[in-house]
Protein backbone atom coordinates (compact mmCIF):
# COMPACT_ATOMS: atom_id res chain seq x y z
CA UNK A 1 0.00 0.00 0.00
CA UNK A 2 2.80 2.39 0.95
CA UNK A 3 4.77 1.55 -2.18
CA UNK A 4 1.69 2.18 -4.30
CA UNK A 5 1.14 5.65 -2.73
CA UNK A 6 4.82 6.52 -3.24
CA UNK A 7 4.60 5.50 -6.88
CA UNK A 8 1.54 7.69 -7.35
CA UNK A 9 3.14 10.74 -5.64
CA UNK A 10 6.55 10.53 -7.27
CA UNK A 11 5.50 12.08 -10.63
CA UNK A 12 3.81 14.96 -8.76
CA UNK A 13 6.96 15.68 -6.71
CA UNK A 14 9.17 15.63 -9.76
CA UNK A 15 6.88 18.06 -11.60
CA UNK A 16 6.84 20.48 -8.66
CA UNK A 17 10.64 20.48 -8.44
CA UNK A 18 10.93 21.11 -12.16
CA UNK A 19 8.57 24.14 -12.00
CA UNK A 20 10.48 25.59 -9.02
CA UNK A 21 13.80 25.63 -10.90
CA UNK A 22 12.38 27.07 -14.13
CA UNK A 23 12.64 30.87 -14.58
CA UNK A 24 9.45 32.81 -15.30
CA UNK A 25 8.45 33.23 -18.90
CA UNK A 26 10.44 36.00 -20.57
CA UNK A 27 13.21 36.01 -17.94
CA UNK A 28 16.82 35.11 -18.65
CA UNK A 29 17.68 31.52 -18.00
CA UNK A 30 21.00 32.38 -16.33
CA UNK A 31 21.01 34.52 -13.19
CA UNK A 32 23.73 37.27 -13.03
CA UNK A 33 26.79 36.34 -11.08
CA UNK A 34 27.89 38.72 -8.31
CA UNK A 35 31.58 38.55 -7.52
CA UNK A 36 32.80 38.75 -3.97
CA UNK A 37 32.93 42.33 -2.76
CA UNK A 38 30.56 43.69 -5.40
CA UNK A 39 27.13 45.06 -4.76
CA UNK A 40 23.99 43.80 -6.49
CA UNK A 41 23.86 44.41 -10.22
CA UNK A 42 21.96 47.60 -11.08
CA UNK A 43 22.56 49.40 -7.76
CA UNK A 44 24.13 52.90 -7.66
CA UNK A 45 27.90 52.73 -7.45
CA UNK A 46 29.29 54.40 -4.32
CA UNK A 47 32.19 56.75 -5.06
CA UNK A 48 35.38 55.94 -3.12
CA UNK A 49 36.12 58.31 -0.25
CA UNK A 50 39.34 59.67 -1.77
CA UNK A 51 37.58 60.43 -5.05
CA UNK A 52 34.78 62.21 -3.22
CA UNK A 53 37.35 64.29 -1.33
CA UNK A 54 39.22 65.23 -4.50
CA UNK A 55 35.98 66.21 -6.22
CA UNK A 56 34.95 68.31 -3.24
CA UNK A 57 38.29 70.10 -3.22
CA UNK A 58 37.99 70.85 -6.93
CA UNK A 59 34.49 72.26 -6.43
CA UNK A 60 35.72 74.39 -3.53
CA UNK A 61 38.66 75.67 -5.55
CA UNK A 62 36.39 76.58 -8.45
CA UNK A 63 33.99 78.36 -6.13
CA UNK A 64 36.79 80.43 -4.63
CA UNK A 65 38.63 81.21 -7.87
CA UNK A 66 38.80 84.76 -9.21
CA UNK A 67 36.02 85.84 -11.53
CA UNK A 68 38.40 85.96 -14.49
CA UNK A 69 39.66 82.64 -15.82
CA UNK A 70 43.30 82.07 -14.81
CA UNK A 71 43.73 78.71 -16.53
CA UNK A 72 46.59 78.94 -19.02
CA UNK A 73 47.43 82.55 -18.18
CA UNK A 74 50.94 83.81 -17.39
CA UNK A 75 51.49 85.92 -14.28
CA UNK A 76 54.69 87.99 -14.06
CA UNK A 77 55.70 89.22 -10.60
CA UNK A 78 58.48 91.82 -10.70
CA UNK A 79 60.09 94.17 -8.23
CA UNK A 80 62.61 94.51 -5.43
CA UNK A 81 63.88 92.06 -2.80
CA UNK A 82 60.37 91.71 -1.37
CA UNK A 83 59.81 89.46 -4.41
CA UNK A 84 63.19 87.78 -4.06
CA UNK A 85 63.68 84.07 -3.50
CA UNK A 86 61.15 81.31 -3.07
CA UNK A 87 60.08 82.41 0.37
CA UNK A 88 57.66 84.69 2.16
CA UNK A 89 55.33 86.57 -0.16
CA UNK A 90 56.41 84.88 -3.39
CA UNK A 91 56.07 81.32 -2.10
CA UNK A 92 52.48 81.75 -0.97
CA UNK A 93 51.37 84.03 -3.78
CA UNK A 94 52.75 81.70 -6.43
CA UNK A 95 50.95 78.75 -4.84
CA UNK A 96 47.61 80.55 -5.10
CA UNK A 97 47.99 81.48 -8.77
CA UNK A 98 49.33 78.06 -9.78
CA UNK A 99 46.45 76.35 -7.96
CA UNK A 100 44.09 78.53 -10.01
CA UNK A 101 45.67 77.27 -13.23
CA UNK A 102 48.17 80.04 -14.05
CA UNK A 103 51.89 79.95 -14.79
CA UNK A 104 53.84 82.13 -12.35
CA UNK A 105 57.11 83.89 -13.25
CA UNK A 106 59.04 86.09 -10.81
CA UNK A 107 61.94 88.47 -11.31
CA UNK A 108 63.55 90.82 -8.81
CA UNK A 109 66.61 92.91 -8.04
CA UNK A 110 67.97 93.74 -4.61
CA UNK A 111 67.69 97.45 -3.72
CA UNK A 112 65.56 98.14 -6.83
CA UNK A 113 63.91 101.57 -6.71
CA UNK A 114 61.12 103.12 -8.76
CA UNK A 115 63.56 105.28 -10.78
CA UNK A 116 66.06 102.50 -11.48
CA UNK A 117 63.29 100.12 -12.53
CA UNK A 118 61.80 102.74 -14.85
CA UNK A 119 65.14 103.42 -16.55
CA UNK A 120 66.07 99.75 -16.86
CA UNK A 121 65.30 97.67 -19.95
CA UNK A 122 64.43 94.72 -17.73
CA UNK A 123 60.65 95.19 -17.80
CA UNK A 124 60.54 95.38 -21.61
CA UNK A 125 62.69 92.26 -21.85
CA UNK A 126 60.47 90.32 -19.46
CA UNK A 127 57.30 91.39 -21.27
CA UNK A 128 58.76 90.30 -24.62
CA UNK A 129 60.09 87.02 -23.25
CA UNK A 130 57.15 85.78 -21.17
CA UNK A 131 54.24 87.64 -22.78
CA UNK A 132 52.33 87.79 -19.49
CA UNK A 133 48.60 88.27 -19.22
CA UNK A 134 48.89 89.67 -15.69
CA UNK A 135 51.72 91.73 -14.18
CA UNK A 136 52.20 92.30 -10.45
CA UNK A 137 54.64 95.01 -9.40
CA UNK A 138 56.12 95.08 -5.91
CA UNK A 139 58.10 98.33 -5.75
CA UNK A 140 58.42 101.22 -3.34
CA UNK A 141 60.05 99.66 -0.29
CA UNK A 142 63.40 101.26 -1.18
CA UNK A 143 61.71 104.64 -1.66
CA UNK A 144 59.93 104.75 1.70
CA UNK A 145 62.19 107.47 3.08
CA UNK A 146 63.05 109.54 -0.02
CA UNK A 147 62.76 113.27 0.82
CA UNK A 148 60.72 114.26 -2.26
CA UNK A 149 58.57 111.27 -3.29
CA UNK A 150 56.38 113.41 -5.56
CA UNK A 151 59.32 113.60 -7.96
CA UNK A 152 58.79 109.87 -8.63
CA UNK A 153 55.26 110.35 -9.99
CA UNK A 154 56.38 110.40 -13.68
CA UNK A 155 58.38 107.21 -13.16
CA UNK A 156 55.38 105.41 -11.68
CA UNK A 157 53.28 106.56 -14.63
CA UNK A 158 55.88 105.37 -17.17
CA UNK A 159 56.05 101.90 -15.63
CA UNK A 160 52.27 101.49 -15.53
CA UNK A 161 51.77 102.68 -19.12
CA UNK A 162 54.51 100.36 -20.34
CA UNK A 163 52.57 97.38 -19.00
CA UNK A 164 49.23 98.42 -20.50
CA UNK A 165 46.97 97.02 -21.89
CA UNK A 166 47.84 93.94 -19.82
CA UNK A 167 46.08 93.45 -16.51
CA UNK A 168 48.27 94.99 -13.82
CA UNK A 169 48.32 95.35 -10.03
CA UNK A 170 50.88 97.46 -8.17
CA UNK A 171 51.53 96.22 -4.65
CA UNK A 172 52.47 99.18 -2.47
CA UNK A 173 55.26 98.62 0.05
CA UNK A 174 54.38 97.02 3.42
CA UNK A 175 55.85 99.89 5.41
CA UNK A 176 57.50 99.13 8.74
CA UNK A 177 57.81 102.84 9.68
CA UNK A 178 55.90 105.93 8.53
CA UNK A 179 56.87 106.76 4.94
CA UNK A 180 57.52 110.20 3.48
CA UNK A 181 54.75 109.83 0.90
CA UNK A 182 55.68 107.12 -1.62
CA UNK A 183 52.54 105.09 -0.89
CA UNK A 184 50.28 107.97 -1.88
CA UNK A 185 52.41 108.80 -4.94
CA UNK A 186 52.03 105.24 -6.23
CA UNK A 187 48.32 105.17 -5.41
CA UNK A 188 47.72 108.41 -7.36
CA UNK A 189 49.83 107.56 -10.41
CA UNK A 190 49.68 103.78 -10.95
CA UNK A 191 46.65 103.81 -13.28
CA UNK A 192 45.73 101.86 -15.34
CA UNK A 193 47.25 99.41 -12.85
CA UNK A 194 45.15 98.72 -9.79
CA UNK A 195 46.78 99.67 -6.52
CA UNK A 196 46.96 97.37 -3.52
CA UNK A 197 47.86 99.20 -0.32
CA UNK A 198 49.90 96.99 1.99
CA UNK A 199 51.09 99.81 4.26
CA UNK A 200 48.52 99.04 6.95
CA UNK A 201 49.25 95.32 7.20
CA UNK A 202 50.67 93.98 10.45
CA UNK A 203 53.22 91.44 9.27
CA UNK A 204 55.71 89.22 11.03
CA UNK A 205 59.17 90.12 9.74
CA UNK A 206 62.64 88.65 9.58
CA UNK A 207 65.70 89.62 11.58
CA UNK A 208 66.16 92.87 9.65
CA UNK A 209 62.70 94.02 10.75
CA UNK A 210 61.84 94.87 7.13
CA UNK A 211 61.33 91.78 4.97
CA UNK A 212 58.37 89.60 6.02
CA UNK A 213 59.22 86.07 7.09
CA UNK A 214 57.17 83.06 5.99
CA UNK A 215 54.34 83.85 8.39
CA UNK A 216 54.29 87.49 7.36
CA UNK A 217 54.56 86.57 3.69
CA UNK A 218 51.57 84.24 3.98
CA UNK A 219 49.49 87.01 5.57
CA UNK A 220 50.56 89.45 2.87
CA UNK A 221 49.74 86.97 0.08
CA UNK A 222 46.33 86.20 1.60
CA UNK A 223 45.44 89.89 1.84
CA UNK A 224 46.51 90.51 -1.74
CA UNK A 225 44.63 87.44 -3.01
CA UNK A 226 41.40 88.62 -1.42
CA UNK A 227 41.93 92.04 -3.00
CA UNK A 228 42.68 90.51 -6.40
CA UNK A 229 39.63 88.26 -6.31
CA UNK A 230 37.42 91.19 -5.37
CA UNK A 231 38.83 93.34 -8.18
CA UNK A 232 38.34 90.52 -10.70
CA UNK A 233 34.75 90.03 -9.58
CA UNK A 234 34.08 93.77 -9.88
CA UNK A 235 35.40 93.76 -13.46
CA UNK A 236 33.25 90.74 -14.33
CA UNK A 237 30.17 92.38 -12.85
CA UNK A 238 30.84 95.60 -14.77
CA UNK A 239 31.31 93.71 -18.04
CA UNK A 240 28.17 91.60 -17.61
CA UNK A 241 25.11 92.80 -19.61
CA UNK A 242 22.52 94.43 -17.43
CA UNK A 243 19.11 92.83 -17.04
CA UNK A 244 16.28 94.42 -19.06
Amino acid sequence: MRMRLFALCLPLLLAACSRQGTPPEGASAAAPTVAAGEGPVGTTEIMPAHVMLATKLEETADAGAPADDLHGKVVLHVGDSMVGGHQGLTKFLEAKFVAAGAKFVRDWKVSEQVVSFDKSKRLRELLDKHKPDIVIITLGANDVFVPYPQALAPNVQHIAKRIAPRQCVWMGPPTWKPDTGIVEVIRSNAAPCRFFDGSGLKLDRGKDGIHPNDKGGAAWANAFWQFYRGAAQAEADAAAPSSP
